[in-house]
């Protein structure tokens, strides 16, 4: 049961914070080309990939509460408290940036207009940043 419960949480982990830095930079990538139609089809399937990789991510996170009590790892510990302090700063960036980039983007397409993508570079950076801290602390355990 043990090992079932770590696959799970390493694979589905990886793949909720991999699908949502690489679909991020996927919208970057094509955003490149400046061609309005192209980025409305892209900003739809970034829409539908995200309510995919965000789910399995959450259930990744709930599967390393039950490996933390398998190993009996206090909840409170430091490593672990400054993983939740990461995981919150990752989800409210994607929250508060994504999701208000994603809302004026489908706005300014509308008229052809070509979004700014600051935002989509600022949350690749920091997702990226965040998750390899946190597989760092995953692995080293400090304290």
């Amino acid at each position: 049961m043990f090992y079932a419960v770590l696959v799970g949480h390493v694979l589905l982990t990886t793949a909720g914070y991999g699908g949502l830095i690489a679909t991020t930079a996927y919208m970057l990538f094509v955003a490149g080309v400046h061609e309005p139609q192209t980025v409305r089809a892209a900003l739809a399937g970034w829409q539908r990939s995200a309510r995919i990789f965000g789910p399995l991510l959450g259930l990744g996170l709930l599967l390393g509460f039950s490996l933390a009590g398998m190993l009996h790892v206090p909840l409170g510990s430091a490593w672990l408290l400054v993983t939740y302090v990461l995981v919150a700063v990752a989800m409210g960036v994607q929250a508060g940036v994504m999701v208000p980039w994603q809302i004026r983007s489908g706005r300014n397409l509308a008229g052809e207009a070509l979004p700014s993508l600051k935002g989509p570079r600022f949350v690749l950076v920091t997702l990226s940043v965040i998750y390899t801290a946190i597989v760092g602390l995953m692995i080293v355990r400090p304290g």
